[in-house]
């Protein structure tokens, strides 16, 4: 081993001479693999930090997530929550997990025993065992016990930046009191600093134990057809996922034979619970990765052309050395160790530049990436990049090696006599110009399909105008606002902000526009059969008078909501959308007719029943459909109720039409709140257009990147294809020269080098359409790439001529300088220097 590190040195300072003598190409060489190498390095840490790393827990191959599927006749299973009696049942009779626990995420208003410092935060209630099943402890006071879990116990453990902001990190808060709701809970104990709960970026501030689910006259906690429960478990060790998922699905298919409110819930679904925090994001990122790679085989082929024509120009000078003994072991070691160093030099720019692309580009990382807090470059980047360097050395040296390998030393030297490397020298180089210029086109049509998929959902109609509205919530506890208070409270508040001067209008309701938070009941229908077997189901709304004036919202039939009917003990009414009358109502007029929801499993976390939840209620008229969950999802069918005949339900948003900019009405809405409760306090103020952005913000980020490394490409491809030209028009001068001298002019040799451009470009064009429209066609059935395609055909005519027309622009634009060149050889000077 010693022996090699005298050659190896020796091949090091020879490879760096050889570079000083060619400061141009070794810039041009290490400044493209430097931009390869950084944005696949920048790409390949989001990938390592949100799929790749592991749960920073300990044998986090261990935890899984289990789900029950609900399976009704003639529908596919559904994936859902579990309730805490079947919980219990899993965690009492399994035979696969050496602990098993239940969660629910949520959020609540957290202050001190006086009401001060409040504010809503993330909390998460858990069963005793949760902590136990992560393998967390807390690092001050205690874990929950089984006592815990029982009616009566109201305790709560803190995260450690609540710890520090809340108390300044005082050691003497065990058994201090806060209000999480205005309800009081004792802490018990509080986590160690940088604990993550595997639950993406929803991480708890604080947790609380399930015994407050038990208490009340209707528990939440007691109701087995309540499905409100994550499940985490760890396997024992040598259990597979395919064998705890067994072990569960007999459990609950005897559950299923027992209790008929579990009759559909007959099978489990189990996965990792890394896969289980980043299914959604999975192929997305995997994209983005294939798109980056794509770019970096771009620039492989690119710095391979550059080496090649290079050592081409050499050819003299390693025939000699090859005449003189040098084996071709000896000789592509010398050029390896040349695209050795270059690769890791432009490794070590590229790291640079990805350290650089990542502080720019996280802070644009939507909020529903899960993990982006891991994201960083560490120690397995960094191995990552270093290997990508040498690979790329490997990729950019072995071309121009095989291809001396194959031309004798007397060749070479005859050819170098008369100056010129041969034609035959650089159809390999074309070769490389084809392939670069058939990724380059499949990755710039993949982006202008994104592009168009992303102007279409920004463009796309919402059924509302969200122009001049603003949006926020407030935090009326039901401590302290019962449901009737809390209608008492917004019959006072809202004509308090109508009055603010530039207010149109004011009101309130659930959920809004592009919420994606509804929630859905079974329905009873006049007329319309109802089995046991396949209940109808609407979403459920309720809303203030005036609320869909507010928004903007076309009323196409019949009345909206008057004051009048905002009263528990007027006649219940409703109002449903018009795929509310597609569904139930085809060619019928609704208007009259009457429906009774269950809005048992509904009510706003009360433990207690409302009697209200099974009233009957007239439909009084029809909205035009907006978009519920995003301009993607066509409308479902939903019925809203008066805020005050439905108080039970979730927390209404108030929603201000304004003139002018609506954030600018936030200080004087807080005037107006504080003026009845000082306490409370605008929660997540924002105008509706900023909904909007938010809604898209994922399929911005995207299409944002992929246009980005679809930019790179094309750069990369002109490059090229200017180079490849440039060392043509270098090397076949002579034969250039020799055809002027015998009549032909400057058309002639810009047609000969624009021709062989024309070729190269087109051949490249037809073989990437080709890998493009077969990509799209089979990605535009899945699931997750149909939305970034939103309203765009696989083979879009206009994105495609659009593209191939940039590409072509590109491509004239690398072949102008050769060409001019060409067009200046001067054949006299040709014939004297022959």
């Amino acid at each position: 081993m010693l022996a090699i590190l005298p050659l190896v040195f020796a091949d090091l300072r020879f490879a760096l001479r050889q570079l000083r003598k060619s400061p141009g190409f070794a810039f041009t060489a290490i400044l493209t693999l430097a931009l390869g190498i950084g944005t696949t390095t920048a790409t390949y840490s989001l990938i390592d930090g949100v799929l790749l790393k592991p749960l920073p827990l300990p044998h986090p191959e261990q935890l899984v997530a289990a789900y029950t599927d609900e399976t009704r006749p003639g529908q596919p299973p559904d994936h859902g929550g579990t309730s805490y009696p079947n919980y219990l049942d899993w965690r009492d009779r399994n035979r696969s997990f050496s602990q098993i626990a239940a969660f629910d995420g949520d959020s609540r208003l957290i202050s001190r025993a006086n009401g001060m410092d409040g504010d809503v935060l993330p909390i998460c209630r858990v069963t005793a065992n949760y902590f136990d099943t992560l393998g967390a402890m807390p690092i001050l006071g205690r874990n929950f016990t089984t006592d815990d879990d029982q009616a009566g116990h109201h305790v709560v453990i803190l995260s450690y930046g609540l710890w520090e902001r809340l108390f300044a990190s005082d050691r003497n808060i065990l058994g201090v009191t806060i209000l999480v709701s205005d309800q009081p809970f004792t802490i018990v104990g509080v986590m160690p600093k940088g604990f993550i709960e595997p639950r993406g970026n929803d991480q708890a501030e604080l947790w609380t134990s399930f015994g407050p689910l038990l208490e009340g006259s209707a528990p939440r906690g007691k109701e087995r057809d309540h499905g409100f429960t994550e499940i985490v478990g760890r396997l024992k060790p040598g259990i597979t996922q395919q064998q705890a998922r067994a072990d569960l699905v007999t459990i609950q298919s005897s559950l299923a034979q027992t209790y008929p409110e579990d009759r559909y819930l007959t099978s489990v679904f189990v996965q990792s619970k890394l896969a289980d925090i980043t299914g959604d994001t999975r192929p997305a990122l995997l994209m983005l990765m294939a798109a980056v790679l794509a770019v970096l085989l771009i620039v492989c082929t690119n710095v391979a052309g550059l080496m090649l024509t290079r050592t081409m120009k050499r050819r003299g000078e390693i025939a000699l050395r090859a005449a003189l003994g040098a084996s071709s072991w000896r000789i592509w070691r010398q050029l390896f160790m040349e695209s050795l160093v270059l690769g890791l030099s432009g490794g070590a720019i590229g790291i640079v530049l990805a350290y650089a692309l990542l502080h720019t580009a996280l802070p644009f990382v939507p909020d529903d990436i899960p993990r982006i807090s891991e994201v960083a470059i560490n120690g397995r980047v960094l191995a990552f990049t270093a290997a990508i360097s040498i690979l790329c050395a490997i990729l950019s040296s072995i071309v121009p090696a095989w291809k001396l390998s194959r031309v004798s030393p007397i060749e070479s030297l005859r050819e170098q006599s008369h100056s010129t490397t041969g034609r035959r020298s650089y159809s390999f180089q074309h070769t490389l110009v084809i392939a670069q210029t058939a990724l380059g086109f499949a990755l710039l049509l993949a982006s202008g399909l994104l592009i168009r998929g992303f102007v279409n959902v920004r463009h796309a109609k919402t059924g509302f105008q969200p122009d001049h509205l603003l949006r926020f919530l407030t935090p009326l506890t039901n401590a302290r606002y019962p449901d009737q208070k809390k209608a008492l409270f917004y019959k006072e508040y809202l004509p308090k902000l109508a009055s603010i001067p530039g207010v149109r209008s004011a009101s309130a309701g659930y959920p809004t526009p592009m919420e994606g938070a509804y929630r859905s009941a079974p329905v009873e229908i006049d007329g319309r059969p109802n089995p046991p077997d396949n209940q109808l189901f609407t979403f459920i709304g309720e809303a203030e008078p005036g609320y869909f004036e507010t928004l903007g919202v076309p009323l196409l039939q019949g009345r909206s909501f008057a004051e009048a009917d905002n009263d528990p003990k007027a006649p219940f009414v409703a109002l449903v959308n018009e795929a509310f009358v597609k569904k139930y109502f085809p060619g019928q007029n609704p208007i009259g007719r009457h429906i009774r929801p269950d809005l048992t499993q509904l009510r706003n976390q009360s433990n207690d029943l409302d009697p209200t939840i099974h009233n009957d209620r007239e439909i009084i008229g029809v909205l035009a459909d907006f978009q519920q969950f995003s301009v993607i999802d066509p409308p479902q069918p939903m019925a809203i109720f008066p805020y005050s005949q439905a108080s039970m339900l979730m927390r209404p948003a108030v929603v201000l039409r304004v003139t002018g900019d609506p954030m600018q009405y936030e200080k004087q809405v807080q005037a107006a709140v504080s003026g009845i409760d000082p306490t409370l306090f605008l929660l997540e103020p924002e105008t509706m257009e900023m909904r909007l952005s938010l809604s898209s913000s994922t399929q911005r980020f995207e299409t944002l990147l992929i246009s980005a490394f679809a930019s790179i490409a094309l750069f990369l491809c002109g490059l090229g294809l200017y180079a490849t030209l440039a060392a043509m028009v270098a090397s076949r001068t002579r034969e250039i020269g020799l055809r002027m001298a015998i009549g032909a002019d400057r058309k002639d040799v810009a047609a000969l080098i624009l021709t062989r451009a024309i070729r190269l470009v087109v051949s490249g064009l037809a073989i990437g359409s080709l890998i493009a429209l077969v990509a799209t066609r089979s990605l535009s059935a899945t699931d997750w790439w149909r939305p970034l395609l939103f309203g765009v055909s696989w083979f879009d005519p206009q994105t495609y001529f659009a593209i191939l027309l940039v590409l072509c622009a590109i491509s004239i634009a690398a072949c102008l300088l050769p060409t001019w060149r060409a067009m200046r050889v001067d054949p006299m000077r040709v014939l004297r220097d022959e």
